[in-house]
C-alpha cells in the first residue's frame, strides 16, 4: 500500500470501529420544498408515491410521536398527507383521509364537498384502535380535539385511547337514534350546541364519534355542514356514506326541525341557541 493511503485507511477503520458509519442514501435523503424540509422515511415514502406532482408543497414541518415504544411521523401537503412508522406507512391525497384498521366509518367529513381539508374527521368508537391507528390519530389530531358523544356508562366500558397532545371532550347524548328527539329534547339540543361550540373553538383537527359513528355523529356532522353553508344534497350525501344509514332517517330529523323552527338555520339559532358569533366561528373553522 502506498504510504499516503495508509493514514486514510487507518482513519476509515477507526471510524467504522467506533460505529460512526455514514448514513445510507435512503436515510440521508432529504429535500426542501416551499421552505419546509422533507426528510427520512417521509422523504422516501413521499418520493416513491409521486412527490410534489402528487402531493403539492408541504404546509408545515413533519411531526412525530412515540406511543408504547413505536414512533410515527406525519407531514401535511397542500394535496394530501404522508404517514410513516415502524408499523407501516400510508399516503393519501384529498378528499381521502387516514384509514384505520381497528376503527370503522373513519373519514374526512368535509373535504370532498369543497370545505377545509383535514379539519373535521368522523369515526365510530376508538376503543379497538390498533397501535398503528393510535399513531395515526395522535399525529392527525395533534393539538386538536376528540368529541365523544357516547353516554357515561358506555364510555366507561369502552374508553377512548389516551393520545398525547390530544384533548378529549365527553358530551353524552342518548343513543336511541330517534332523530326528531334531537329537535324536541332540550337536553340533546344543549349537548349538540356544546359540541358545536367546542368544535368551532378548537385550533387543531376535530374528530367526532359515538359508538357506530352513524346517528349522533351523523347529526352533529350534518349540523356543522348546514352551519357552514352546505346544500341539502351535500349533507345527505355525506350522511349516506356511513354504513347502515337511510335517507329517511336523517330526513325525519330535518323535517322535525323545519316543522318546529321553520328552517334548519332557525333550528341552529333558536333550537340550539347558537349566536351569530358561534356560527361565524364554525364557518371560520371549517369552511
Amino acid at each position: 500500500m502506498k504510504p499516503l493511503l495508509k493514514p486514510l485507511v487507518g482513519a476509515l477503520a477507526l471510524t467504522l470501529g467506533l460505529g460512526l458509519v455514514a448514513p445510507s442514501p435512503a436515510q440521508a435523503a432529504s429535500t426542501t420544498v416551499g421552505g419546509h424540509t422533507i426528510t427520512g422515511s417521509t422523504y422516501t415514502a413521499w418520493k416513491a408515491a409521486g412527490g410534489t406532482a402528487k402531493f403539492g408543497k408541504p404546509t408545515a414541518a413533519r411531526t412525530s410521536v412515540t406511543i408504547s415504544g413505536r414512533t410515527g411521523h406525519l407531514q401535511r401537503f397542500t394535496k394530501g398527507q404522508v404517514f410513516t412508522s415502524s408499523l407501516g406507512n400510508q399516503t393519501f391525497t384529498y378528499p381521502s383521509s387516514i384509514s384505520l384498521s381497528g376503527v370503522t366509518n373513519e373519514r374526512d367529513a368535509l373535504a370532498r364537498y369543497g370545505f377545509k381539508k383535514g379539519a373535521l374527521l368522523r369515526t365510530a368508537r376508538l376503543v379497538d384502535a390498533t397501535k398503528r391507528d393510535k399513531l395515526k390519530l395522535a399525529l392527525e389530531l395533534r393539538g386538536g380535539l376528540i368529541i365523544d358523544l357516547r353516554t357515561t356508562s358506555v364510555r366507561a366500558k369502552y374508553p377512548d385511547p389516551k393520545l398525547p397532545k390530544v384533548t378529549h371532550l365527553s358530551i353524552g347524548i342518548n343513543s336511541d337514534a330517534v332523530y326528531p328527539r334531537y329537535v324536541t329534547d332540550s337536553a340533546r339540543r344543549t349537548a349538540f350546541a356544546k359540541a358545536l361550540r367546542a368544535a368551532a373553538k378548537t385550533k387543531g383537527t376535530v374528530l367526532v364519534h359515538c359508538t357506530a359513528g352513524k346517528d349522533r355523529t351523523g347529526w352533529m356532522v350534518a349540523m356543522v355542514m348546514y352551519a357552514i353553508g352546505a346544500s341539502d344534497s351535500q349533507v345527505m350525501s355525506e350522511y349516506l356514506r356511513t354504513s347502515g344509514t337511510t335517507a329517511s332517517t336523517l330526513q325525519g330529523g330535518l323535517d322535525a326541525a323545519k316543522k318546529k323552527y321553520g328552517s334548519i338555520s332557525a333550528y341552529l339559532r333558536s333550537g340550539l341557541g347558537l349566536s351569530s358569533a358561534d356560527l361565524a366561528a364554525l364557518k371560520a373553522k371549517f369552511r
